[in-house]
């Protein structure tokens, strides 16, 4: 038997490796045609041929698409807040500042009795030094009590910016705040509006929708307010001040939210939803694509809006969407199927 040289032995190998890639190389190619196989049987199981007649009987309507615009929106939370901590600070802040303008009187009244005396001990002589500095002492005691009602306002003011932040605490401590006569007559409601753990909320958010029985078909506008220190105590994410006019709105009161995720809008089609039919836990609808033929597409990625879902891809405008009858077809499609597994 011939020995190998090392010229030979690296000639086979490289052979080998050649072999193997080109084995690889057609199992892939091979797959892909099965893939592409597959995909082709998928869509035809997916199919659905009506005659005219029947649909005339099952009440077949289709709607042309048009492209359109969507702001998408993320889920969140509000309540709606109690005014009664509020009302109270509001209402200690107003007594400390009743007090300290008793106490500036009393102070200005003990510095001027302080000063006529000792003019009269300088003039005349005849005051006693004791009615002097027991003037001295009446004027430094209420100097520091107009000290002390000093701090207790501001104690009230910084635990109002620390509970409410810098623009509530505005309404509730100015003595004439429109903003606060609104809350307290109950035109508007302050919401505490709590988003996601993993959602923060754009800068250039003005505004946001709210319902209360979860219909974003109903829900209606409230207006930004400002970053809230206090959080819910259910959901942990970050929480901001929302008004919005009172209407049927109570304190306490939970809404389900709607807040915008950009500024640049989406381009797409609008599914309405009498047009979706559910099968296999994914919701469909059935489009057009012959006088008697339909097809059965996925919009698993639609987006939810009033009325139905936007869907940035998958359907194009211009496309036949089937808005009645959807029920229908399906049932039609699966009927046929079976069909076709029995002829097998």
């Amino acid at each position: 038997m011939p020995a190998l040289s090392k010229s030979s032995i690296l000639e086979t190998i490289d052979k080998w490796f050649d072999d193997y890639t080109e084995a690889v190389e057609d199992a892939q190619n091979e797959d892909d045609d099965n893939h592409d196989d597959d995909e082709a049987i998928a869509e035809s199981n997916m199919m659905v041929r009506i005659d005219d007649e029947i649909v005339d009987y099952i009440g077949v309507e289709t709607l042309t698409l048009v492209e359109t615009s969507f702001f998408p929106a993320g889920k969140a939370f509000a309540k709606v807040v109690d005014l009664r901590p509020m009302l109270a600070l509001r209402v200690r802040h107003s007594q400390a500042l009743a007090a300290l303008n008793v106490a500036k009187i009393a102070e200005q009244a003990a510095n001027q009795e302080l000063i006529r005396l000792k003019s009269l001990a300088q003039g005349a002589g005849s005051v006693a030094t004791k009615n002097i500095s027991y003037a001295e002492a009446t004027w430094r005691e209420a100097k520091a009590e107009l000290q002390g009602l000093n701090v207790n306002i501001q104690a009230v003011r910084d635990e109002a910016m620390q509970t409410w932040g810098d623009k509530v605490s505005d309404w509730i401590l100015a003595p004439d705040s429109k903003q606060w006569q609104r809350l307290l007559s109950r035109q508007d409601s302050l919401l505490l509006v709590t988003l996601p753990i993993d959602v923060s909320m754009l800068p250039e958010v003005s505004f946001i929708r709210i319902a209360r029985d979860g219909s974003r078909e109903q829900a209606r506008k409230a207006y930004f307010v400002s970053p809230a220190l206090i959080t819910d105590q259910l959901i942990q994410g970050e929480t901001y001040f929302f008004k919005t006019a009172t209407g049927k709105l109570r304190s306490g009161m939970r809404l389900d939210v709607w807040v915008p995720q950009g500024n640049e809008p989406l381009n797409g089609v609008f599914i309405p939803e009498q047009a979706i039919v559910w099968s296999s836990g994914q919701p469909w609808v059935y489009v057009q694509v012959d006088d008697d033929l339909y097809q059965r597409k996925t919009i698993q990625s639609g987006l939810t809006t009033a009325g139905g879902l936007f869907l940035e891809q998958g359907i194009d405008a211009g496309e036949r969407l089937v808005i009645q009858g959807a029920q229908m077809l399906l049932s039609e499609e699966f009927r046929w199927q079976i069909l076709d597994e029995d002829d097998d």
